[in-house]
């Protein structure tokens, strides 16, 4: 499983992740433009990037202006 992440942009801890749900790793990859060959752990996200990726959370989800985001790319 995959997560969209939330920091919180003045103390950079983790506030929030939401699982995403109906995209593995390689679509997931190909959606941000990140080669695939590479192995990668985190990725840092626009607000639009972050945006897009709500279509696969399965809760409500705005974005938050006083958060970062990122992508954490786990494999099972």
């Amino acid at each position: 499983m995959n997560y969209l992440e939330a920091y919180d942009k003045q103390s950079g801890l983790l506030v929030v992740e939401y699982p995403l749900h109906g995209i593995d790793v390689p679509d997931l990859k190909r959606m941000l433009g990140i080669d695939e060959s590479i192995e990668i752990y985190g990725y840092d996200l626009l607000p639009a990037q972050a945006e897009e990726l709500a279509r696969y959370i399965d809760e409500p989800f705005t974005i938050d202006s006083s958060y970062d985001y990122q992508v954490g790319f786990y494999r099972e």
